[in-house]
């Protein structure tokens, strides 16, 4: 409009002017188009502050050194959230990032992303059991002048997985005596079936199981049990009623876990249709099973409840399987001929 006025009007300025003003918004249009493309968002965690009462105050050092990076995150604990922006060659900016973790709304603005990118931090407190998830985030840059503005969705990440507190269920003992505790496994091949894991070298060709390699599509190998090793078999409710009581479930479960594997025991953990753990002396491959649950993978529900010498059901409701003793979370009505312990959601026990 203003080159249109310009050159009906005569006025040479306003000509000058006009062409000034296209050529400025054609720049502004370029570098924004270049700012945006440049621009990389950053979601890292970077620290964790412990809460009272988190295993991470009781777990022994050597345990602790083999948690995932960056650290171990238990419901209750803080996370300190690194939020920020990289850039693919030289300085851009400005630029804006906004998202939601979890239940947190965030957003950060920056004037300029140096060539070695720009962060700005937040505290994520009182964390939930389960995926700590980054969704809806979106990188809004624009060019120098403030004329336009180009939005970039990101995809949705994980940033975390948080873990459910666990304790111990017996009698507690000081860090010495946990450190101490942590035995080592067993030699020898033994004669109990505990369940199969994939084929290595070395493995003798009569203990490969060929219905689970056909079903997994690679080689697997039955695995025995050296005598006298305790293993337990942890059955949990697939489909708890709401999520204090999936909570506690997983909780129970952890600490029945801590138990049997701080004294060199194995654990397996098991939900009908749901994919059993499949690290029964890892505590970490463990609990993250638990932190997933009752969303983890779907799965097999046969052969699942007879791998242990001590079967353990953690339920809230009516569930027919061959355990020795259970825990029962709520008030559910429930017959079963076994020796069992009610509790509610409130934790520690």
């Amino acid at each position: 409009m203003l080159q249109t006025y310009a050159a009906t009007s005569g006025i040479p300025w306003l000509l000058l002017l006009s062409a000034w003003t296209i050529s400025l918004l054609v720049v502004a249009g370029v570098y924004a188009a270049w700012n945006s493309i440049g621009l990389r968002l950053v979601l890292n965690a970077s620290g964790v502050r412990a809460a009272s009462g988190s295993p991470l105050e009781d777990l022994p050092e050597q345990l602790l050194r083999t948690a995932p990076l960056p650290a171990a995150i238990f419901e209750g604990d803080a996370l300190d959230l690194a939020v920020g922006l990289n850039t693919t060659g030289p300085a851009r900016g400005p630029a804006t990032v906004t998202g939601t973790v979890g239940a947190l709304d965030i957003t950060f603005s920056t004037g300029i992303v140096p060539r070695g990118g720009w962060r700005s931090m937040v505290e994520i407190p009182a964390l939930r059991r389960g995926p700590l998830s980054a969704a809806s985030w979106e990188i809004v840059s624009g060019d120098f002048a403030g004329f336009l503005r180009v939005r970039r969705r990101c995809p949705d990440v994980e940033v975390a997985l948080v873990m459910p507190r666990f304790a111990s269920l017996r009698e507690r003992r000081d860090v010495r005596e946990l450190e101490a505790s942590l035995a080592a496994p067993r030699a020898g091949t033994g004669t109990e079936l505990f369940g199969v894991r994939e084929y290595r070298s070395g493995d003798s060709l009569r203990r490969i199981h060929w219905r689970s390699s056909a079903r997994h599509g690679e080689l697997v190998v039955r695995e025995y049990e050296p005598p006298g090793l305790q293993t337990l078999t942890i059955v949990l409710d697939p489909e708890p009623p709401t999520t204090e009581v999936a909570d506690q479930i997983a909780r129970i479960a952890a600490s029945e876990a801590w138990d049997c594997l701080r004294e060199g025991g194995r654990v397996s953990l098991v939900a009908p249709g749901l994919e059993p753990s499949d690290s029964p002396r890892d505590l970490w491959g463990l609990l993250e099973w638990l932190a997933r649950y009752p969303n983890g993978p779907s799965g097999p529900s046969d052969n699942l409840f007879a791998r242990g010498q001590e079967v353990v059901l953690v339920t809230s409701r009516q569930i027919d399987v061959p355990a020795t003793r259970a825990w029962v979370v709520g008030e559910a009505q429930i017959d079963l001929d076994i020796p069992l312990e009610r509790v509610g959601t409130q934790w520690p026990l």
